[in-house]
C-alpha cells in the first residue's frame, strides 16, 4: 500500500508540474506575450487540450474512469471540438461550414478560444490538486438484495420515462422530424420544461441501473436506453443522450466495471460516426443521402458550445455589465421566493439573470456553457476560478469510497452538472435537489423492503 501511494503521489506531482508548464504557455498566449496567428492558436489550443486530457488520464488516481476525467473529456469536446476539427481541416460537412460561417471567424470567437483554454486549464488544475489516492470500496452485508431492488427500480423509472417520451412525442407529431420537434417547442414553451424534466428522469433511471449493476443481471435496461437513443438522435438530442451515458460511465467506473481501452475507443468512434450520419439524415430527411461518415464532422458539431462563449463576449463589448454572481444566485432565490410570502419573484421571461432565457431571446436555441456563464458573471479571471472550483469539487467527489448508497446519491447530483456543460446554471439547483430526493427515497424504500 505505501508503494502504491508513493507512486500516486509521484504521478500527481509530475502531472502538476507539467500542467503548470502548459499553464504558463496558455497564459503567455492569452496575454499576447506570444504572438501567433488564428490558425496557430487553434493548433496550440487543440494540442493543449489533448495534452491535458492525456495528463489527467495518467495522473488522476482512477485514470480515465474517474469522474474528473470523464467530465473534462465531455466538457472539452463540447467546447474545443470545433477548434480541433477546424485546425485539422477536418470539417467536410457543408451544412456545418455554412452554420459556423456567421460567427466562427469573428474577433469575439478568437477571444472565446482563449477563454476555453483558460477554462480547461482551471478545471485540470482543480481536479489534480484536490485528487487523492483511491480508497477501497465499502461493502455492506445486505448489499445484494438492496442493489437488486434498486437496479429494477431504476429500470422501471427508465422504462416509464421512455414510454411517456414516445407517447407525448408521438401524439404531438414531434417524432416525425427534427424541424417539427423544434417548432413545437417554440410554440409551446411549457413543453420544453416538461421535456427537460423527462430527460432528467430518463437519466436518473439509467444512473440507478448503473449504480446497482452487476454482470449477472444482463443488459436489457441498457439496450432499452440505446433504443431510445436512436430516436433521440433523430431529434437532435445528442446531449440528452450523451450526458446520462457519461454519468452512467462514472458509476460503472467507481464499481470497477470498465471497458478495455480498445473497446472504449471503438465505442467512441462508432458514436461519432453514428452522430454524423443521423445529423445529416435529420437535415436531408433521407438516410440514403448521407455522403460522409467523417467522425470529425460530429466532433465539430459537438464543439458548438464555443458559440455561446462568443456571444457573451459580444454582449459584454456592447455594454452588458458583469452579473457578479447573479445568474448563480437567481435560481436559488426564485425557489426561496416560492416559500416566502410577499417575496418578489419575476416572471422567468423577464428575469435577465436566467441566462438560458436570455440566450434564447437574444440568439435562439444554441444552448449555453459554463465558460460563458463564468465570463458573463466575473470576466476572464472568473472563467479560471469557476472552472477550478468545479474541478476541485469533482475531485473531492472522486475521492469518496464507492458504496451503493453513496454512488446513487453521487450519480443523481452529477446529472445536472453534466447537463450544465451545454446549458446554463439555471436548472442545476432544482434538478440536484430533485435528484437527491429521488435517490434518498429509493434508498429508503429498498432498504426497508
Amino acid at each position: 500500500m505505501p508503494s502504491i501511494q508513493a507512486e500516486a503521489s509521484l504521478a500527481k506531482s509530475l502531472g502538476l508540474w507539467l500542467l503548470l508548464m502548459v499553464g504558463i504557455l496558455i497564459l503567455g498566449v492569452n496575454g499576447n506575450a506570444l504572438d501567433i496567428s488564428r490558425q496557430q492558436l487553434e493548433i496550440f489550443t487543440s494540442l493543449c487540450w489533448l495534452f491535458m486530457l492525456f495528463l489527467l488520464g495518467k495522473a488522476l488516481p482512477k485514470g480515465i474512469w474517474s469522474i474528473c476525467f470523464i467530465y473534462f473529456a465531455s466538457f472539452s469536446i463540447f467546447h474545443a471540438g470545433l477548434i480541433l476539427a477546424d485546425s485539422l481541416g477536418g470539417i467536410t460537412d457543408r451544412d456545418i461550414r455554412y452554420q459556423i460561417s456567421f460567427w466562427f471567424d469573428t474577433t469575439q470567437t478568437l477571444h472565446a478560444i482563449h477563454l476555453v483554454s483558460l477554462g480547461m486549464l482551471g478545471f485540470a488544475l482543480g481536479a489534480l490538486i484536490f485528487s487523492s489516492p483511491e480508497v477501497p470500496a465499502q461493502l455492506r452485508h445486505d448489499e445484494e438484495n438492496a442493489s437488486r431492488r434498486i437496479y429494477h427500480t431504476g429500470g422501471i423509472l427508465l422504462t416509464l420515462s421512455i414510454i411517456i417520451f414516445f407517447a407525448v412525442t408521438g401524439l404531438t407529431g414531434a417524432l416525425s422530424s427534427y424541424g417539427t420537434y423544434l417548432e413545437l417547442l417554440s410554440q409551446v414553451p411549457l413543453l420544453g420544461v416538461f421535456y427537460a424534466y423527462l430527460y432528467f428522469f430518463i437519466g436518473a433511471g439509467l444512473v440507478l441501473v448503473s449504480a446497482a449493476y452487476q454482470k449477472k443481471r444482463g443488459y436489457h435496461y441498457f439496450l432499452l436506453f440505446a433504443l431510445w437513443a436512436l430516436f433521440a438522435f433523430k431529434l437532435g438530442l445528442r446531449g440528452e443522450v450523451m450526458f446520462p451515458l457519461t454519468v452512467a460511465a462514472c458509476m460503472l467506473g467507481r464499481k470497477g466495471m470498465t471497458l478495455g481501452t480498445g473497446s472504449l475507443l471503438l465505442f467512441i468512434l462508432v458514436f461519432l460516426i453514428v452522430s454524423g450520419v443521423v445529423k445529416n439524415a435529420r437535415i436531408s430527411g433521407d438516410y440514403s443521402q448521407v455522403q460522409s461518415i467523417n467522425p470529425m464532422n460530429a466532433v465539430a458539431e459537438m464543439g458548438s458550445s464555443l458559440r455561446p462563449v462568443q456571444e457573451v463576449i459580444k454582449w459584454h463589448e456592447q455594454g452588458d455589465p458583469l452579473l457578479l454572481g447573479a445568474s448563480y444566485w437567481a435560481p436559488i432565490e426564485r425557489q426561496i421566493a416560492l416559500l416566502v410570502p410577499g417575496m418578489e419573484r419575476l416572471n422567468a421571461a423577464q428575469d435577465k439573470r436566467l441566462l438560458n432565457v436570455v440566450v434564447q431571446q437574444r440568439v435562439g436555441p444554441i444552448g449555453f456553457s459554463p465558460v460563458a456563464e463564468a465570463y458573463l458573471n466575473f470576466g476572464r479571471t472568473g472563467v479560471i476560478l469557476v472552472l477550478f472550483l468545479l474541478g476541485a469539487l469533482l475531485a473531492r467527489l472522486d475521492n469518496l469510497p464507492s458504496s451503493l448508497d453513496r454512488d446513487i446519491l453521487l450519480g443523481m447530483a452529477l446529472i445536472p452538472l453534466f447537463i450544465m456543460i451545454r446549458n446554463s446554471f439555471t436548472h442545476v439547483p432544482v434538478q440536484m435537489v430533485l435528484g437527491l430526493l429521488i435517490g434518498i427515497l429509493v434508498i429508503f424504500v429498498t432498504r426497508r423492503a
